[in-house]
């Protein structure tokens, strides 16, 4: 599995449990109250413009717009920091880690 098949994968899920929890809180009767910072973090709107704005870099990366950065005199992929947030996932490779 490559790294953008992996980060493809999880933004799907993140995309499809948003979407879930989206529709949830549309037909819930219950109105859960929570502090402003935690709206705002965890808003299924706000996931499903994180995964579009992360498969854009996806984009970017597959259509040779951007390329390997430097970080510490070494070629980086910039990708590695999308994928470390999923370290824990069993389909995560050690290779990816920063």
């Amino acid at each position: 599995m490559t790294i953008t098949e992996f980060l493809e994968a999880r933004i799907a899920e993140d995309e499809a449990a948003a979407r879930a929890d989206s529709d949830e809180m549309a037909r819930s009767s219950v109105s859960i109250q929570f502090d402003c910072d935690t709206q705002v973090r965890f808003n299924p709107a706000r996931v499903l413009a994180e995964c579009e704005a992360k498969r854009a870099v996806i984009g970017w990366w597959i259509e040779g717009l951007i390329g390997y950065v430097r970080v510490d005199d070494e070629l980086t992929c910039p990708l590695l920091p999308l994928a470390a947030v999923y370290k824990d996932h069993p389909d995560y490779q050690q290779e990816w880690a920063l």
